[in-house]
């Protein structure tokens, strides 16, 4: 996984590289966004055979990211993108005989990630992209649980996982250097979230942000 987060690093160095000798007037873009995820198969399935406890998943998630794009072409904008990402599930203890009610677990992740940004629309105030991307997500320490018991029956979360991407965004320009976006996204993983769950691990997500340009 590590080394398809270089691989990742390295593309999109290549393409800031490739804009600055196709664009003659460099503009740069620096974003802030944030919103709600959904995961799904993010938790195992059915019950505990011998205790009779589940897993759950708590949906919504939530992240906020930060991204710096350069424009590559007059169509394509490569974008790499800082972002943090929180999840969490539940361990429900009934019907076992503990009678605990839910463990809530909480998992923090850290993005890597390298968009493509292409520009389907093109107007003075509204503008459209459909944006690829390649993702890697690194677990931010070990989770956090709110009871203090039980930690033995945590998920072994992946620790980094690869994943691919397409988002769609929605951008309404403020002025000529500030616009808001919108943006729907669909994430798939690469590998499973958790060892009994093998259906795909997934996540849908939308996003409000701002937008900065730089340069002419």
């Amino acid at each position: 996984m590590k080394k398809t987060f270089f691989i990742l690093i390295m593309i999109g160095f290549s393409f800031a590289g490739k804009a600055q000798t196709e664009t003659e007037d460099k503009v740069f873009f620096m974003g802030i966004n944030g919103g709600i995820d959904y995961n799904m198969n993010a938790n195992k399935l059915g019950l505990n055979e011998t205790y009779g406890y589940k897993y759950l998943g708590m949906e919504p998630g939530y992240n906020i990211g930060i991204d710096l794009s350069m424009q590559a072409t007059k169509k394509l904008k490569p974008r790499i993108e800082l972002r943090y990402v929180n999840l969490k599930y539940a361990i429900d203890w009934n019907p076992s005989p503990y009678k605990f009610g839910k463990t809530i677990v909480n998992v923090n992740y850290f993005d890597f990630n390298l968009h493509f940004d292409y520009s389907l629309v093109s107007g003075k105030k509204f503008q459209l992209f459909v944006s690829p991307a390649l993702k890697f997500e690194i677990k931010g320490g070990e989770p956090t649980l709110s009871t203090d018991n039980w930690s033995v029956l945590q998920l072994k979360q992946p620790s980094d996982i690869a994943a691919i991407a397409c988002s769609a965004i929605f951008k309404y320009n403020l002025s000529e250097n500030t616009g808001l976006t919108l943006t729907p996204e669909y994430t798939y993983f690469l590998h499973e979230f958790a060892t009994g769950n093998t259906n795909p691990y997934q996540r849908l997500g939308v996003n409000l942000g701002i937008e900065f340009k730089f340069g002419d």
